[in-house]
């Protein structure tokens, strides 16, 4: 039975799923046929089988069956020919990350890992069942994960429009959020949160202005101290704490103010505290432990290694 769905295109969806459908009548191999010709000659009672040299040669042509069987991995990365996927697909690994025209990924989709990084995807729907890690990561158009989604493990980082995720998600180990435009995590999802690999609670991922500057200086893991201070904010954490003025000079905007915070088993804070003359906004900017003063550190931030080149005309 055919429908159009919203995807655009013709669906068959069989009685039964692919797994248990018949046995077709033919299977894709490397050899001289063409992926047009083999399309031809496979039956059209039940879903495509293919070699991953055959359904990657396929797909790339443009012929989208409904429903795709491939006996291995489909590694499609950095194609930008590629533009949609079948609708029911199993594989054990999929790759389509930097696949920038791809736009539609599987309703069903079986596999034992999926990458599917920084595509032109905005929404997922349907069964997903990944036996280890699904990648969405610098998805940025992505507002929609399918409604059951299981897998070990999730990436959505910089996936900047996802403001939620569906309440039927099924993780077991952990999900990376950074630069996501989560504000929670669904009540029943209990797993590890991850901030660019480290892993965080909730108030930290989600909630930073709960946080207490003298809380991020009694933590003793130094990359899980650096993700805190990057999250509460440099500018919070030195009004707070405050810190050592180890110079000042004067710029277009004013004094400028070098500071230094030391932390225990890790290198110092050192910012340089400036005034923009355009907009009076007073901006605390990191800079490498090692300078020394105002002049230096802002021939740093203009990308100077040399302070002695660093000779701005109009500062802005």
């Amino acid at each position: 039975m055919f429908s159009i769905n919203a995807r655009g295109r013709q669906l068959r969806r069989p009685a039964a799923a692919p797994t248990q459908a018949a046995e077709p009548a033919a299977t894709f191999r490397a050899g001289p046929a063409t992926p047009q010709q083999q399309v031809a000659a496979a039956q059209p009672a039940g879903p495509l089988r293919a070699t991953p040299e055959a359904a990657r040669a396929l797909l790339l042509s443009g012929r989208v069956p409904d429903e795709l069987i491939v006996s291995g991995a489909l590694r499609l990365s950095h194609e930008p020919r590629l533009r949609e996927l079948p609708r029911w697909l199993e594989c054990t690994h999929l790759d389509v990350s930097d696949c920038p025209n791809l736009n539609l990924l599987p309703e069903r989709l079986r596999a034992t890992s999926v990458q599917a990084a920084r595509t032109g995807v905005r929404e997922l729907t349907g069964d997903w069942l990944v036996r280890e890690h699904v990648n969405l990561s610098g998805n940025r158009q992505l507002r929609r994960l399918p409604e059951r989604l299981t897998a070990r493990s999730l990436d959505v980082g910089n996936c900047a429009a996802l403001a939620q995720l569906p309440a039927t998600l099924h993780l077991t180990s952990w999900v990376e959020v950074a630069g996501s435009g989560l504000t929670a995590l669904p009540s029943g999802l209990r797993v590890n949160i991850h901030w660019q690999g480290t892993a965080v609670d909730e108030r930290t991922a989600f909630r930073p202005e709960d946080l207490k500057a003298g809380e991020i200086l009694n933590v003793r893991n130094v990359t899980r101290r650096r993700v805190l201070l990057e999250r509460f904010g440099l500018d919070r954490f030195i009004q707070e704490v405050g810190g050592l003025v180890i110079d000042r000079d004067r710029d277009a905007g004013g004094e400028r103010q070098l500071i230094r915070i030391p932390l225990d088993d890790d290198e110092p804070v050192v910012a340089l505290r400036v005034r923009c003359p355009s907009t009076a906004h007073t901006y605390v900017l990191r800079v490498p432990p090692h300078v020394r003063t105002c002049r230096r550190a802002a021939a740093w931030l203009a990308g100077f290694e040399n302070e002695q080149d660093y000779r701005p005309l109009i500062e802005t």
